[in-house]
């Protein structure tokens, strides 16, 4: 068993986390800043209409995808100098996936006259696209080949991002045009994976081995349920108001939930990073204790990043989203970064079950907390409306952070978050909270400031590695 190297392995995950985000935030970002755009141009029901046809595409790419891609992922990362064992892993998976794609070809072509709903080819192209992204995804980043992975994703969004505004603000094509470009996004982006990840190299039918395929679906089929139950934490809330409300309340959600869509994207550049870390250095001499060292700092900085996400919105609402028509979506903001800030301490934790190949604990404890969501939005919608979207969402994410926060700590290592900083995190959210619907403008700033000088507080240690490792860069181009 190696002994960790808790420096190197810091500045590996900021490097592979720094790659990544090039990738992913960029054009992610844009396309936020772009909401004045689409709500100026689309309706409510429009809006709404594209929300919940991707929330229908992403379930049913979870049932189609098996998670494949992740158990690709998983299988190459521990073999990355085996060459043949490389080959059966990526030839056998492929075979799989593409069989899968082909049911679902026929079965789609069975059921559509039965689907109610317009654009319903969208949930067809959009899921195989979204597949073919995902699993050569996988592959990119089991070959620990991160520029690659991110630049493919990041040529993704760019092309669904350009088509967007091309089709919607230039051409005035209108929704379907839209959802066209979501299609094409992944499907450039897979294609520049398979080339130049040489995915075609390592598929061959004579590599297909029903051994490795055993071993592959019992990694990933216990994800289906696992990531399907995720799917429901994140999309049952907006088929709930679709169905009880209307396509013009779910895109209040849609455009509420676009603000906590930022901080799940950059927890999301970091947790692609901090998986493969765990997974590589979990088992030396001293992976636990760093990663639990690690689980402090994070759930600090991440927390600080909720809270001054929604100590900015006041100032920025007005300007982001002019189109009255919107306004209610403000109120909904604030529940919804709590319930991404858990989903973030959900993410630090299932690292751990990845290491230990328990996906099917990880699985038992999703699925419940998506009964508890699904049914806490069901019982509060007639009561408080809206809002029993976001809430709901927070009832399941608490529930699976402090489940596998209490599992993890009885049956593999020891991670905490230390009592003066989570005292910290509280105060300053209860200050925050306070001032977002004051409608004082000092009292907002002040709430800023305090939010701030917290952060600060709580991360002057990260903040402090940042400075070391931008100091170095800075002598390594200039001296």
């Amino acid at each position: 068993m190696d002994l960790i190297d808790k420096k190197k392995t810091t500045k590996e995950l900021l490097k592979n986390t720094g790659i990544i985000a090039v990738g992913q935030i960029s054009t992610k970002i844009i396309n936020f800043l772009l909401l004045p755009l689409y709500t100026s141009i689309l309706t409510k029901e429009e809006y709404g209409l594209v929300d919940v046809l991707s929330t229908y595409t992403s379930i049913i790419a979870v049932i189609v995808g098996l998670q494949i891609n992740a158990a690709v992922f998983r299988f190459l990362v521990s073999c990355r100098t085996d060459e043949e064992k490389i080959r059966k892993v990526c030839s056998s998976s492929f075979f799989l996936e593409t069989g899968f794609c082909v049911c679902y070809f026929f079965l789609f072509i069975l059921l559509y006259p039965f689907f109610n709903m317009k654009c319903k080819w969208f949930l067809f192209t959009h899921v195989i696209a979204a597949i073919y992204l995902q699993f050569f995804s996988g592959v990119a980043r089991g070959q620990g080949n991160n520029k690659l992975y991110a630049f493919a994703n990041f040529i993704s969004s760019l092309v669904t991002l350009i088509s967007n505004v091309l089709v919607i603000a230039v051409l005035r094509w209108g929704v379907e045009a839209m959802l066209c470009s979501y299609v094409l996004g992944p499907a450039v982006g897979g294609t520049i994976l398979l080339f130049g990840s040489k995915s075609m190299l390592y598929i061959r039918r004579s590599d297909f081995s029903k051994d490795i395929l055993k071993d592959i679906l019992h990694y990933a089929l216990p994800l289906v349920p696992n990531e399907l139950s995720w799917s429901l934490l994140h999309s049952s809330d907006r088929m709930i108001v679709t169905s009880v409300l209307s396509v013009a309340a779910n895109g209040l959600i849609a455009v509420a939930s676009k603000f906590s869509n930022i901080y799940t994207m950059v927890f999301s550049v970091f947790n692609t990073s901090w998986t493969e870390q765990v997974v590589l250095h979990y088992k030396d001499d001293g992976g636990p204790e760093y990663i639990c060292h690690m689980f402090d700092r994070m759930i600090a900085f991440f927390g600080s990043f909720a809270i001054g996400i929604i100590a900015c919105i006041p100032f920025i609402y007005n300007i982001l989203i002019p189109n009255n028509e919107y306004s209610e979506a403000y109120g909904l903001i604030p529940f919804y970064m709590i319930a991404v800030f858990f989903n973030a301490v959900i993410g630090l934790i299932s690292a751990i079950y990845a290491v230990e190949n328990e996906t099917k604990k990880a699985a038992m404890t999703t699925v419940v907390a998506a009964v508890i969501n699904i049914g806490t939005d069901i019982l509060l919608i007639g009561s408080i409306d809206i809002y029993a979207a976001p809430i709901s969402s927070i009832c399941g994410y608490v529930v699976i952070s402090m489940w596998r926060l209490i599992d993890v700590n009885n049956r593999h290592c020891k991670i905490y978050m230390k009592k003066e900083k989570i005292s910290i995190l509280l105060g300053m959210l209860v200050v925050t909270l306070i001032s977002y619907w004051n409608d004082n403008l000092f009292v907002k700033l002040g709430a800023l400031v305090v939010t701030f000088i917290g952060a600060l507080v709580l991360n002057n240690s990260i903040l402090k590695v940042f400075i070391d490792i931008l100091m170095k860069r800075v002598k390594q181009n200039f001296i």
